[in-house]
């Protein structure tokens, strides 16, 4: 398996699949003031002060591109997606700046690059140590994301005692800054990443860490807001019908990614702030009916299956469409209306042990929570899911139930021994988590249980019909509609407003079936080239070759496997391939 292709748990109703994350990697000049990158960049860059001229060892442009992986198919799109210019000069002045009592720059280096941001080590004179981050272009909307980062953070920091990196200065405006780019100065997190020493651990340790990641958890639920959307300082929205939550901070229009990949930002749309939980799910499903009308074509990276070959499964615009409209049908029913679900608050959506940095010395001792762009407002049912930091490969233990040790652990060979004794610790932490959770905030437990329910699971998922899903969504309406599941549901005697004749719910479970297929065929193909599921195509570049190599060893057998017949349906599996480059690269309606 490569190296960095890490296989990823996932269901195959999961469709808001996340890309790979780099590899932390870097090196420092040694140049007096430098700016020094990532080995992957295969040169070191270095930055000399000749009176008012930077000169480089390297090209300047290796500052703006993306170094930290490559891609398989669509590698243009990505890195042009990831390109971002800037004035070194000016954003070192700055930094000088945000440090005050004089700062002078010694050092300056490239961190290693994640997919949204551009990120430097500054390093002054004195000792001190401040990061520069750059947003890149896809990091979603320009002045938005970085004004609702900022407050975010402050509001966390000082609000809800959620040990954050303090912020130093911060621009929303590309044009006139002098930096030709939005920026955040803040001061260097203390501590390591957690990443570094979890394994090594003992169980107590780990303990100790969950608990405290329980405590920070419950703050952000029990923080509830007047709207939901994206907090900002209410001075950076001066033009928005914003909400106010105190004289600081406002409720402005969402951040979330989910409006702004795979085209949506393209929609012309209301991104909020919305004041109730009806007005956000309709708003959502306005935003997919935008998209069908929009687009001619489906996102096919965001498809998890192989669609469009010959027998197999075929989205559509019409049937996307009238999934969505038996939603809208039973929406109003199946809306929860217990505060604890339908509850504005913010959510970290990636604590796992890369984003937790903790004492160098004192390991059990979180310093601090990094990655806060992004961060929204949102009904909690919508929202919160359990921190990626506990999640393992394995049984899910219902409700508080105990975890047990096989009960012939002693007879099995050491490495299966091992492994059960890792799962036992990992199910024990799991069930930790949600007793913690329980005592500090027993509404944010209700909603993490809610989120496996029939409603939620229709609610979440049609927010992401335009790029798949809606045959499986069709078939959990078709549940719904079912009479002892109705009543359980909506808990009245209100007929439900959908039926569907024998015929239609005989060619719906053919669909299922022919779909399912479909998305185990992907996922073999991605497994054979050794990558995770929702894979984008992205290798570090040693691996590029290899893997290049490994996806068209898949892609023969693929096409084996098919027995096909004729040029013309090589030709329809040669056009559907999903990892392919293409200019015409989605799935027609």
């Amino acid at each position: 398996m490569l190296a960095c292709l890490k296989t990823r748990r996932n269901q195959l109703t999961s469709t808001l699949l996340q890309p790979l994350h780099y590899v932390p990697k870097w090196i420092q000049g040694n140049s007096r003031p430098s700016v020094s990158s990532s080995p992957a960049m295969r040169e070191q860059a270095t930055m000399n002060f000749l009176g008012n001229e930077i000169r480089y060892d390297v090209s300047e442009d290796d500052l703006y591109n993306y170094k930290g992986q490559r891609w398989l198919w669509n590698e243009k799109d990505q890195l042009q997606r990831r390109y971002q210019k800037f004035n070194l000069k000016a954003l070192i002045k700055i930094a000088e700046n945000a440090a005050g009592d004089g700062a002078v720059c010694t050092d300056m280096s490239k961190l290693p690059e994640g997919n949204f941001n551009k990120t430097f080590l500054v390093k002054m004179e004195d000792g001190r140590e401040l990061i520069a981050r750059l947003p890149n272009p896809n990091a979603g909307c320009s002045h938005y994301t970085t004004a609702s980062e900022v407050a975010t953070m402050d509001y966390v920091k000082n609000c809800l005692s959620i040990p954050v990196p303090k912020v130093l200065a911060y621009s929303t405006q590309a044009s006139t800054n002098g930096v030709g780019a939005e920026y955040i100065i803040m001061e260097k997190n203390p501590g390591i990443e957690l990443a570094r020493v979890w394994d090594d651990l003992e169980g107590r340790q780990k303990i100790d860490i969950v608990r405290q990641l329980a405590v920070f958890t419950s703050r952000l639920s029990k923080a509830h807001f007047p709207a939901y959307g994206s907090l900002y300082y209410s001075k950076d929205l001066p033009d928005i019908n914003n909400k106010l939550v105190d004289d600081t901070f406002s409720v402005g229009p969402t951040t979330s990614r989910a409006w702004f990949d795979d085209k949506r930002s393209e929609v012309n749309v209301h991104r909020g702030p919305w004041t109730s939980v009806e007005d956000v799910v309709n708003a959502v499903v306005e935003r997919e009916v935008n998209c069908l009308n929009t687009f001619a074509e489906f996102p096919r990276d965001r498809q998890q299956g192989i669609f469009n070959g010959p027998g197999s499964f075929c989205p559509s615009k019409a049937s996307k469409m009238a999934v969505i409209e038996d939603v809208r049908r039973v929406l109003s029913h199946i809306l929860p209306k217990d505060n604890a679900y339908t509850a504005s608050i913010l959510w970290h959506n990636d604590l796992h042990s890369d984003n937790i940095f903790v004492n160098r010395d004192r390991p059990t001792e979180i310093t601090g929570v990094i990655d806060w762009q992004g961060v929204h407002l949102s009904p909690a049912f919508l929202h919160v899911h359990y921190p990626s930091l506990i999640e393992y490969d394995g049984p899910i233990l219902d409700g508080f139930e105990l975890p047990k040790l096989p009960p012939n652990i002693a007879d099995l060979d050491p490495a299966a021994k091992d492994a059960a004794k890792k799962r036992h610790l990992s199910q024990s932490i799991w069930g930790l988590y949600q007793i913690f959770t329980q005592k500090q905030s027993p509404d944010l437990l209700q909603s993490f249980r809610y989120r496996d329910t029939l409603s939620c699971q229709i609610i979440a998922l049609v927010g992401s019909i335009f790029d798949d899903g809606e045959i499986y969504v069709q078939s959990l309406l078709s549940q719904l509609t079912t009479p002892d599941i109705w009543k359980t549901v909506v808990k009245s005697d209100i007929p439900c407003p959908l039926s569907y004749t024998e015929d239609q719910l005989t060619k719906q479970k053919e669909d299922l079936a022919k779909w399912e297929s479909a998305v185990e065929q992907k996922a073999a193909v991605v497994a054979k080239v050794g990558a995770y599921t929702g894979w984008d195509g992205a290798v570090t570049l040693e691996e590029y070759d290899i893997a290049s190599q490994r996806l068209q060893d898949a892609k023969q057998s693929f096409l084996d496997s098919k027995s096909i017949t004729s040029v013309e349906e090589w030709a329809v599996w040669e056009a559907v391939w999903p990892f392919q480059d293409s200019e015409n690269k989605g799935c027609s309606q």
